[in-house]
């Protein structure tokens, strides 16, 4: 009887075993699947090969949600009034950018003086200082370095530079045309009395449409 017993189950045991090895096989390849599926799926959305959908819900410039947010929070410094900010659009000029105190989107609130194309800061404090340009051309027939800087002075001292930002253009020649913005921002401690204020290259390639080009400043 203990013979016959054996011969019955060793059979019963061999198929359990292999039904568990293929059930197991399967369940490694289902998650091997799925695993590689979604790491595809995250990289095609990371480098935004499967476009995703970008609402455009603050139609003006950031650092005015930024000061409006700022506004809400205690200061950090005692300022007199609003809290010191200022924003800047450009045009085009003869040696220069030339900046705009009153048009769309432009404002200044608070100690911030603007005059002689500068900004000049009236109480001492933290400010973060910012701007961008935007940059175009018809084609590429030769190389150009476009360069924007943001510079500090004041009576006692030589004009120092705060934000520098330099781009290549134009390396290789083509008839196509380009475009090249260059933004910029940093947080400082100003003095009263500091003027702050821009120069920029190859103005002539400069792009002010549509609040492409401006300047500003935000105490914090």
């Amino acid at each position: 009887m203990e013979l016959t017993q054996v011969h019955v189950e060793e059979p019963l045991l061999r198929n359990v075993q292999t039904s568990r090895t293929s059930c197991f096989h399967w369940l490694s390849i289902a998650s091997f699947v799925l695993l590689l599926g979604a790491t595809i799926f995250l990289a095609l959305l990371h480098f935004k090969i499967i476009p995703t959908q970008e609402k455009d819900e603050f139609p003006v410039p950031e650092v005015l949600q930024i000061k409006n947010y700022l506004e809400s929070m205690p200061q950090t410094q005692p300022m007199k009034g609003k809290r010191a900010a200022a924003h800047l659009m450009g045009k085009k000029g003869r040696k220069g950018i030339t900046w705009q105190g009153i048009s769309d989107n432009a404002f200044k609130d608070g100690s911030i003086k603007f005059a002689a194309n500068s900004l000049e800061i009236e109480e001492d404090g933290l400010y973060f200082v910012y701007s961008q340009v935007m940059f175009t051309g018809s084609n590429c027939q030769e190389s150009r370095e476009l360069t924007h800087e943001i510079l500090r002075k004041n009576d006692s001292d030589e004009p120092t530079v705060m934000l520098r930002s330099s781009k290549t253009v134009c390396e290789t020649k083509s008839h196509s045309s380009w475009t090249q913005p260059i933004y910029q921002g940093g947080l400082f401690k100003l003095d009263q009395g500091d003027i702050i204020y821009t120069e920029t290259s190859n103005v002539n390639f400069l792009d002010t449409y549509n609040g492409q080009v401006y300047f500003g400043i935000l105490a914090v």
